[in-house]
């Protein structure tokens, strides 16, 4: 039997979810004490890793159990054991054609920041992200076969003086949004133009861009499926 679940974490209190040899992950804590519960041993699978310090409202997870039980009462007793700093949002009984990260079709992101910086330049430089493109400037995994993304929304909302991105996209890379938003940061301060955004792009050398914007703004906030 496949279960899924939507599940929400304060990243500040983890080594980012991938188990760690050393560190405290949220995959590490979910298999433990689903595991527990479930008395087999469980492997969860996750729509995709976040790095240390990056929360999630709506991570997508899965695993397999020949253990039934119903699932709102799962819900139930893993969130009094994982509490606080995770939380399941929703749990679910699904096909086991269901993957979390390979039948995902599309990832959104939220960062959040707070400063002055000039707008309009910002969302000029925006409009060079989204579309197809190979964004080799935006890794450090020489080892990937193929960089090319697709960004098909790249939206900046402000409210209350909190200024807060929102990017989706079919994929993205290790540290990309977050390297994405530090080059718009870099714009908004006035020190990179919205034109060097697509000489960047087309560099594809790491070099070009060498920022990445703290974790603690980065939100995996949806994953959609078909």
């Amino acid at each position: 039997m496949r279960y899924k679940m939507i599940v929400s974490y304060d990243g500040s209190f983890f080594h980012g979810f991938q188990r760690q040899k050393n560190d405290v992950s949220v995959q590490e804590v979910l298999e433990e004490k689903l595991t527990e519960i479930l008395k087999t041993n469980i492997v969860v699978h996750a729509s995709g890793r976040t790095d240390a310090g990056v929360h999630a409202i709506g991570q997508v997870i899965h695993f397999d159990s020949s253990q039934y039980v119903p699932v709102l009462n799962l819900k139930k007793i893993l969130n009094k054991k994982v509490y606080p700093h995770i939380y399941i949002t929703s749990a679910e009984m699904v096909d086991e054609s269901f993957h979390s990260r390979k039948s995902a079709r599309l990832k959104e992101y939220h960062y959040f920041f707070h400063d002055r910086i000039d707008l309009s330049k910002i969302r000029e430089a925006m409009e060079y992200i989204v579309g197809t493109h190979d964004f080799r400037s935006f890794s450090k995994n020489k080892t990937i076969s193929s960089c090319i993304r697709t960004i098909t929304k790249f939206d900046l909302i402000i409210k209350d003086g909190i200024l807060e991105f929102v990017i989706i996209g079919s994929g993205f890379m290790y540290n990309m949004v977050r390297i994405i938003i530090a080059l718009m940061l870099k714009v908004g301060e006035g020190k990179l133009q919205p034109s060097d955004i697509g000489k960047i792009i087309e560099g594809k050398q790491r070099r070009l861009a060498p920022y990445v914007a703290p974790a603690g703004g980065l939100y995996l906030w949806k994953v959609y499926y078909q």
